[in-house]
């Protein structure tokens, strides 16, 4: 139980830094994903300072408000399943990004209803990826919190956040990667061309290449 409650810090923790990172230096008012996620914040009692719901909507800018509200609603709908009702809440934030990677990268993991409520453009989560990794020792926590995750999805968010490899952290990268990891056995002829496309970074490691290029 102690090892549960310290991950769920941990990455509330993560979340919180990463919204902080991206509303300042990163500006992420222009994107609903940001919004998204700080209006789950509110809405689960997880922000800092006590921000409210009504709070954080006075701040979405009027440019974006009806993307907004379209993707809280659809958001709202799918985490009120009583299938989910057991989770922490940081799982909800947490899991709004790895359906969002899984949507955005074609994954046939996605349901139809993700495919909708969760489709964000992929330049929205790389900035999220990028505010995560503004202070290295919050990216390195959840760096080792999802590396010991062995769902395919978390095994990409931890490659996503290890703030000691040399490559560039943009859409192409990420969508490669994220497809490389969401299958097992021999890879495709379009994986092949992935992993090349990666292979002289860091994100391609001696694990995972044990997990796919030799299966």
């Amino acid at each position: 139980m102690r090892h549960h409650t310290d991950t769920s810090e941990i990455l509330l923790r993560g979340m919180r830094a990463a919204l902080d990172a991206w509303g300042g230096k990163q500006n992420g008012s222009p994107r609903p994903l940001y919004w998204i996620l700080r209006l789950q914040l509110a809405e689960t009692g997880l922000a800092a300072r006590g921000s409210t719901v009504k709070d954080v909507l006075g701040q979405v800018p009027e440019s974006i408000r009806a993307d907004v509200d379209r993707f809280r609603e659809g958001s709202r709908a799918y985490w009120a399943d009583v299938r989910y009702a057991s989770l922490e809440p940081i799982t909800q934030l947490w899991g709004t990004i790895v359906n969002s990677l899984r949507v955005v990268t074609g994954s046939d993991r996605a349901t139809a209803v993700q495919r909708k409520v969760f489709a964000y453009p992929a330049d929205s989560l790389v900035a999220f990826f990028r505010a995560c990794r503004e202070r290295m020792e919050i990216a390195d926590e959840l760096y080792h919190t999802f590396k010991a995750m062995p769902a395919p999805e978390l095994q990409a968010l931890a490659a996503l956040l290890n703030v000691h490899v040399d490559a560039t952290l943009d859409s192409p990268t990420m969508i490669r990667l994220v497809r490389l990891l969401d299958h097992e056995g021999p890879m495709s002829v379009h994986e092949h061309e992935d992993l090349s496309a990666i292979s002289n970074t860091h994100l391609v490691d001696a694990a995972f290449r044990g997990l796919r290029s030799h299966a």
